[in-house]
């Protein structure tokens, strides 16, 4: 007979009866034809919610609905992708713990209540999916007596099977009586799947009984000193993890063995050409575990690896990059969570890169969100170039614990002070865990206290940074002054002048916000910046200085140059036209160069950021690696071969599904309504967008690239310029060449020829030895003298008389060495000064930008410069500036890399 994961006899009711895809079908058609909206997953990153880093629950979207400030929808059903890293350390060790998941849900809105939702809930369990009346359970809280009667008198669940529960477990928020927070909450009702039938235990929250759905009735609002009042408007929260109840489905002992986490784990074990049955796990003849303890092992570094690549593969579709603050910081943490999950799961043999290879299999199991299949070529990429920081992470880390730990021996110690722990986690992202064992095994102790400690003030630093607020539904005066206003009607784009009626006026001396009832102003949103302007009225003059997009609000950000504005004035309404058209300019060329850049580079290419500005625009997008001199001349003549073909614009309103289904691109991360607008340059370019654009792409003028280059792994920032920007700019550098020429006595075609000539010359005289001899520096010493700021060591050399290449050569005997630094090089030449920033070879992809330390530089000293990320120098100093403001300069420098740390 077929065993069980846990190495039972399956029972005929462990046989899979429905797949996941098939039950949140039924689920959103079961409520459909009960009079709710289907609505779509809204992204993992919230829309305008400061207080949430990633969506963390079906109800996130509908917080608006909740408060009574939306009205549109009365009823809603959905199937919401969640992101939560509060439990990250029960991932794979529990049955039901994940950091991401979908949440079935049925939401009303101040229509039906506690009857309908547990009418409904019984009914799609027991009638729709079938399950047995005999292996439900059901929990109230303690004091909800009308929910204890709907279950018992209607539903007839026997008495012995209804358990009543506290406020924490069965109210929500949690304990939210007594702690809070303040604001709408309520008792909820929690639905239990029995998994052992045949044991004895009663204990609801056991591992027995499966928590499959809880429903949230939301009817106080709970107000200071834990005093609950009742709502006018009561509503219906409801939240059903989808794997759960695929759990149940499918006969399973947990989430990770159905459908849509099988093939995951799958390709994990390929990865490592791992071997598994009930009884022993085997890569080739070595064996790696054979008993029940170690089956276990290997079980919950498999189930977290593949919780985690599911997170990170969907939040990074969704435009969240690794990095090192807010949502990129969490996703950076969990890929390095996974890995170090390999690496234990393969007794510390991790060599090689894999998560990235899992991209695949995710985006097939979840078919559902095709947007995970467009994207996962770039999200690999991404991914791919994380797992590589990490392992040199890893590396790096092992190396410098290992000398502590020698170091602490040499003086007789035998523990690790929890400032060490936390350099070696915090600056070089080494695992606390991983030092934990290895200390172990040394004989050493841990300062957990100290180390704790680090930590809990790391969190609270983190927490100020992030903006998120305290509590559930934090809402502002002017958010709720606002939706009791319509809409905002958007004229801009047929006009740049129109009358509208001031519906709100917030103001606080002479600065203020305004929203009328129509406006040619664009509020900021996908990417383009705000119009500036005027508003003229009655008496009152005020300078737009900023438009914002809120909801369906524009909110015009106003200094008041005459009167004051007066709720329900007339004013007249004019945009900068300049202004506007230079930005229209620069978005279309935006959707040019994304059409362009996939053309030329691979339909991997998607965007994940852009800057639409007046002066010039800004485009993210993932691509793994440096454009080569072909590829860039290439992008730049292709835009502005379409900008010559001077094709008309087309600009359309259509249905979300209708625009996907004829290949309009959306922006990954962003949120659509139902009905969407669609910009498109025919032949080349269809997208999803709400911005401002030209009629026709000859009125961009011409486009040039002015940078491009990478802003985190598997990711690049190109900008660019249009119209008379690009103008300039030629003009700029015409000149710049023509000084060169002046200098070097040559024409501007010379020049090149010119230069070529000299450098021979320059080695032609050092061979012969005429030349000075070369600077020399020893790496060694240099580095024993170099300050430590933070995690990076700070070296600084100023040299007399010494050329420009002569610093690069000192500073590639430096990287030739050199870890974890920088260096600060500065020399006196014939008539000027000039300095040079370097990076060693592992930090080039990282935070810090030699180029934005040079400019830093050059603002105190009133030099200029640039170069490469990793290598960028500055001059044009007057020799008496370099000697009065070295000092100044390193300070500057020192200032710069604390704000990195």
């Amino acid at each position: 007979m077929a065993l069980a994961p846990n190495g039972r006899e399956k029972s005929k009711s462990h046989k899979i009866t429905m797949e996941t895809d098939e039950l949140r079908r039924r689920f959103l058609d079961f409520f459909k034809k009960r009079g709710h909206t289907v609505v779509r997953s809204d992204s993992l990153v919230p829309q305008n919610d400061p207080t949430l880093l990633f969506t963390s629950a079906g109800m996130n979207p509908f917080k608006d609905y909740f408060l009574g400030l939306k009205k549109d929808l009365k009823r809603a059903a959905s199937s919401q992708k969640c992101l939560r890293t509060g439990d990250l350390d029960e991932v794979g060790r529990t049955p039901y713990h994940h950091s991401f998941f979908e949440m079935l849900g049925n939401f009303s809105f101040g229509d039906y209540f506690k009857e309908d939702a547990i009418q409904w809930a019984w009914e799609f369990l027991t009638e729709e999916l079938k399950l047995s009346k005999e292996r439900l359970r059901v929990s109230v809280h303690k004091d909800d007596n009308e929910a204890y009667k709907l279950w018992h008198d209607k539903i007839k669940v026997p008495e012995k099977w209804i358990y009543k529960l506290g406020d924490k477990t069965n109210f929500w928020p949690s304990n939210a009586p007594k702690d809070g927070p303040n604001g709408p909450c309520g008792p909820c009702s929690e639905i239990y799947y029995d998994q052992e039938p045949n044991s004895r235990s009663e204990d609801i929250e056991g591992s027995r009984f499966a928590e499959i759905w809880n429903l949230v009735f939301t009817q106080f609002d709970r107000q200071e000193g834990g005093k609950l009042v009742p709502l006018k408007q009561k509503n219906i929260d409801t939240g059903m993890g989808l794997e759960r109840l695929a759990c149940v489905m499918q006969g399973k002992k947990t989430n990770f063995e159905i459908d849509i986490f099988r093939p995951v784990n799958e390709a994990i074990n390929r990865c490592f050409d791992l071997k598994f049955n009930d009884h022993e796990v085997r890569r080739g003849n070595q064996m790696l575990y054979n008993t029940s303890v170690g089956i276990a092992l290997y079980r919950q570094h498999l189930y977290s690896i593949a919780d985690h690549a599911r997170a990170v593969i969907f939040a990074i579709t969704d435009g969240v990059i690794p990095s090192n603050e807010g949502r990129g910081y969490v996703i950076r943490k969990l890929i390095r969570r996974a890995l170090y999950r390999a690496h234990l799961m393969t007794l510390h043999n991790l060599t090689e890169p894999f998560l990235y290879k899992l991209t695949s299999s995710v985006a097939e199991t979840m078919k559902t969100y095709p947007e995970a299949r467009e994207a996962a070529k770039s999200v690999s990429d991404t991914i791919l170039g994380e797992e590589e920081r990490f392992l040199k992470t890893l590396e790096l880390g092992l190396s410098l614990l290992v000398d502590k730990i020698e170091k602490a021996k040499q003086k007789g110690l035998k523990r690790l002070s929890g400032e060490e722990v936390f350099l070696l986690y915090d600056t070089y992202g080494f695992p606390d865990e991983l030092t934990h064992t290895i200390a172990k095994e040394e004989g050493f102790e841990i300062d957990q206290t100290g180390f704790d400690r680090l930590m809990d003030e790391q969190r609270k630093r983190a927490k100020g940074a992030s903006e998120i607020t305290e509590g559930i539904f934090v809402t502002s005066e002017l958010d709720k002054r606002l939706h009791e206003l319509p809409a905002t009607k958007f004229l801009g784009y047929d006009a740049h002048q129109g009358k509208g009626k001031v519906l709100l006026a917030q103001m606080e001396q002479d600065k203020g916000i305004i929203v009328l009832d129509q406006t040619p102003f664009y509020g900021e949103s996908g990417g383009q910046v705000g119009d500036q302007g005027v508003l003229k009225g009655d008496g009152f003059e005020a300078k737009v200085e900023d438009t914002q997009k809120k909801d369906s609000y524009h909110l015009h950000y106003v200094r008041v140059l005459k009167g004051r504005a007066k709720e329900g004035m007339t004013v007249e309404a004019s945009i900068d036209s300049k202004r506007r058209d230079s930005a229209m300019r620069n978005h279309t060329a935006t959707h040019l160069l994304h059409a362009v850049l996939r053309e030329v580079l691979g339909n991997q290419v998607r965007q994940v950021g852009s800057l639409v500005h007046p002066d010039r625009l800004r485009f993210d997008y993932s691509f793994g690696r440096a454009l080569t001199p072909e590829e860039f001349s290439k992008i730049e003549m292709r835009v502005n071969e379409e900008i010559l073909k001077d094709t008309p614009l087309k600009k359309e309103e259509k249905g979300f599904d209708e625009a996907k289904s004829e290949g309009a691109i959306a922006f990954f991360g962003e949120k659509y309504g139902d009905r969407v607008r669609v910009v498109s340059v025919p032949g080349i370019s269809k997208e999803f967008c709400g911005g401002t654009h030209c009629d026709r792409t000859g009125q961009i003028g011409a486009f040039v690239i002015t940078g491009d280059f990478s802003i985190a792994s598997g990711v690049r920032r190109m900008e660019a310029l249009t119209g008379e920007g690009a103008l300039r700019y030629i003009q700029t550098l015409r000149s710049q060449v023509q000084q060169a020429a002046e200098r070097l006595k040559a024409t501007p075609s010379e020049l090149v020829d010119r230069i070529e000539k000299l450098q021979e010359r320059a080695k032609k005289l050092e061979k012969e030895g005429r030349s000075k001899p070369a600077l020399e520096i020893n790496p060694k010493e240099a580095l024993e003298k170099a300050e430590r700021v933070g995690p990076f060591r700070l070296i600084t050399e100023r040299f007399e008389e010494a050329s420009r290449e002569d610093l690069r050569r000192v500073s590639d005997q430096l990287r030739s060495q050199a870890k974890q630094s920088l260096w600060l090089l500065s020399a006196k030449g014939e008539e000027k000064a000039h300095f040079l920033v370097g990076l060693s070879a592992d930090l080039k992809n990282g935070a810090l930008d030699a180029r934005e330390i040079v400019g830093e530089i050059g603002k105190k000293v009133g030099g200029s410069g640039g170069g490469r990320k990793d290598l960028a120098e500055g001059g044009g100093l007057d020799l008496s500036v370099l000697e009065n403001s070295w000092k100044g300069m390193i300070s500057s420098l020192k200032n710069y890399l604390e704000q990195k740390t």
